[in-house]
């Protein structure tokens, strides 16, 4: 049995009064979606567990038949994987944004204007003068990986996986 599997993540939007209160993807021509709705099976899937919403990660982990709760290390790990960067299991890694401040260093933009990789390139340069692996006696890795975003690894003895996100995904918050 061959099957095509067609996952609509990120495609879940809002109404707008615009598009005569539809979302996007209920007012685009989709003549290629529809058919496949209309011949394929559908569903909705608790790809983790019921009632633990996945992220698009984890969730992408799951349907490729990991365990999630097992081999989840966070999209730090995902993003240094996917840009060349190896990962070791004591290593902690972030996936990190570009982001504008005003000058009392207030987020303005979560991503840069969408900066482009060439500009990207030239602030990781700058991120690589600071060194602070004398101090902490942990090895930095900081790369720009696709526009906006960016890879923090951090190797050494004695590092925590116990972190959380930081991002406040608003704009107007101290960075």
């Amino acid at each position: 049995m061959k099957a095509i599997v067609v996952v609509g993540d990120g495609m879940a939007d809002r109404p707008i009064n615009e598009l005569e209160e539809k979302t996007p993807l209920e007012a685009a021509k989709k003549p290629t979606l529809n058919w496949i709705a209309e011949n394929g099976i559908c569903g909705i899937m608790d790809p983790i567990a019921p009632g633990i919403p996945p992220g698009s990660d984890a969730a992408t982990l799951a349907l490729l038949g990991y365990d999630p709760l097992k081999v989840y290390r966070g999209r730090g790990a995902l993003e240094a994987i996917g840009s060349g960067i190896d990962i070791m299991p004591d290593d902690v890694a972030f996936r990190c944004n570009f982001a504008t401040v005003d000058k009392n260093l207030t987020v303005v933009d979560r991503r840069a204007g969408r900066i482009e990789a060439e500009d990207a390139s030239r602030l990781a340069e700058r991120f690589k003068k600071i060194n602070l692996e004398e101090d902490l006696g942990v090895e930095i890795t900081f790369a720009n990986t696709v526009q906006h975003r960016a890879i923090l690894r951090l190797r050494g003895p004695r590092l925590s996986m116990m972190v959380t996100d930081s991002d406040p995904k608003k704009l107007g918050n101290l960075s």
